[in-house]
């Protein structure tokens, strides 16, 4: 999920707010001028930005065919909760992974006859979910536990790109390319658990309280398309009961 304008202090905010690595940067262009540029992409009053506290997102996947597969509730709410439930409709099963204030927890049921199973989450795997939580409502901030790198251009389907590399001390990492002369994003890279490249391809955007989102996105592995995701209903700052994330009782 990626949430998409005065420049001189908004610069200033993200230098504060995070660090920005020296690496090598092309001439004309640094890390922190694609930060700033790229955050006020997507919103009419940058200031906007700090007051997103919480996104609920609605979205589906469709495998290559574009047969639905699997739905997704994706909440987020600072400074470091997600909580993602799927529902995989071929298979009536159904799932959730939480990163909460003190833990994480998985709750899965494999059927709608079976009992739910409920562990407690592994501590690196809770550190990164946090980080992922923090990275999306941080709309491309600089992360205050890590470094962005800028690492010059490079051009997907035609179009010319600044690409920026995230790196998170979890070792939660994603790499982002933003247009060169929107600076809307186009694209972002992760690497799978198992050691793949996976792209997600920007398809089509909305704007939702003031804000330009990512409304559908094409998912490569390898280079090769593995489905897409669209973003069927997105919600900013709605109101979140006090004890979704804990962890549950059942």
């Amino acid at each position: 999920m990626v949430l998409f304008r005065p420049f001189l202090s908004l610069c200033v905010l993200l230098l504060a707010s995070g660090v920005v690595s020296a690496a090598p940067e092309a001439p004309g262009m640094t890390a922190a001028q694609v930060i700033s540029q790229a955050r006020a992409a997507i919103a009419d009053h940058p200031a906007d930005l700090a007051n997103v506290k919480a996104v609920r997102l609605q979205f589906t996947a469709t495998n290559p065919e574009n047969k639905e597969s699997t739905v997704f509730t994706l909440l987020l709410a600072a400074p470091q909760l997600r909580l993602l439930r799927t529902e995989d409709k071929n298979h009536n099963s159904e799932s959730s992974v939480c990163a909460g204030r003190l833990e994480g927890w998985l709750a899965r049921k494999n059927s709608a006859f079976a009992h739910r199973d409920l562990k407690a989450v592994p501590y690196a795997e809770f550190k990164k979910m946090q980080d992922m939580a923090s990275d999306d409502l941080g709309f491309f901030a600089a992360p205050s536990n890590g470094t962005v790198t800028y690492h010059g251009t490079s051009e997907i389907n035609g179009r010319k790109t600044y690409v920026l590399d995230y790196a998170y001390q979890s070792g939660f990492a994603i790499s982002r390319y933003f247009d060169a002369s929107s600076f809307a994003l186009v694209a972002s890279d992760q690497n799978t658990p198992d050691g793949h490249k996976q792209r997600q391809l920007v398809a089509g955007t909305t704007k939702v309280a003031g804000l330009v989102l990512v409304s559908k996105e094409i998912v490569f592995i390898d280079g090769r398309k593995s489905g897409e995701v669209t973003y069927d209903k997105i919600e900013v700052n709605p109101t979140i009961d006090p004890h979704t994330f804990d962890f549950p009782s059942f």
